[in-house]
């Protein structure tokens, strides 16, 4: 076996090794009280899958499985969809890692189906090399701390704007109230009363011009007194200021994130 390919026991992915990794977990749950899981690629089958989620809901439906994968789209994992290849699990799991050797400069419906969680109502975050946090954005997606790239800046704007209490709305869903008119330059909202937050992310490779087309019903804003801000983002964005209608360049390959706010 070459070296960097060494491993001591090599078990099948279905095994009675099962019972003993279940009733192991069983255990940390009753006398270390874990708040979750952690898994780092699946051997084992949704039934297994099944019974780790039950364990953990013992007592406490608010632990988390969290399933962490490279990209198996490759000649060794046989060019295997992580998100397909997983598939059958998604419906116990909290969240996803997809992870080393993602293409974060692939098309946009490839990071909504294949990266982001989303159509399976799951969230998830980036890693190889940071990701790319505009594009990430729309799809309400950050790196992981400490791994790589630091969305600390990015998450006190979030909690400056009260994200919890908002409402998304994906450039995906159809009901977006913020759309840009370019079809690589999308917009994904999250509504408050008296304010929104838009994520811009380009999938252009120049910067763009655009106007936004915004559904201020739809918002509950009256553009007479809206401005639009774009807060100074360490490692993001440089602040700047529009008025509704103003044409808003977005930097290729990046983009930004707006305040909408009714004065």
């Amino acid at each position: 076996m070459p070296e960097n390919k060494d491993a001591a026991v090599v078990n099948s992915g279905v095994s009675r090794w099962h019972n003993f990794y279940v009733e192991g977990l069983d255990w940390l749950v009753k006398h270390e009280k874990i708040d979750g899981l952690y898994i780092d690629d699946v051997a084992f089958d949704r039934t297994t899958m099944k019974r780790v989620r039950k364990v953990l809901d013992r007592g406490n439906p608010w632990r988390m499985i969290d399933l962490h994968s490279a990209n198996q789209y490759n000649p060794r994992d046989g060019f295997a969809s992580s998100a397909n290849l997983y598939l059958e699990h998604f419906p116990f799991l909290n969240r996803l890692w997809f992870g080393e050797y993602f293409d974060y400069d692939s098309a946009s419906d490839y990071w909504l189906v294949e990266v982001s969680g989303i159509p399976f109502g799951l969230m998830g975050e980036m890693l190889e090399k940071g990701g790319n946090p505009w594009r990430g954005m729309t799809m309400g997606m950050t790196a992981r701390l400490p791994w790589s790239g630091d969305p600390a800046p990015l998450w006190k704007v979030w909690d400056g704007f009260g994200i919890q209490q908002s409402r998304m709305l994906g450039w995906w869903s159809g009901e977006a109230p913020v759309t840009t008119g370019d079809s690589a330059i999308l917009a994904t909202t999250w509504r408050r009363p008296g304010k929104a937050m838009v994520s811009l992310g380009s999938w252009r490779d120049a910067d763009t011009k655009v106007t936004l087309r915004i559904d201020w019903k739809a918002l509950g804003l009256d553009p007479a007194r809206t401005r639009l801000r774009a807060p100074a983002i360490d490692q993001f964005q440089v602040a700047g200021s529009w008025g509704p209608g103003d044409a808003i360049t977005v930097p290729g390959k990046k983009g930004l994130l707006l305040l909408l706010e009714q004065r």
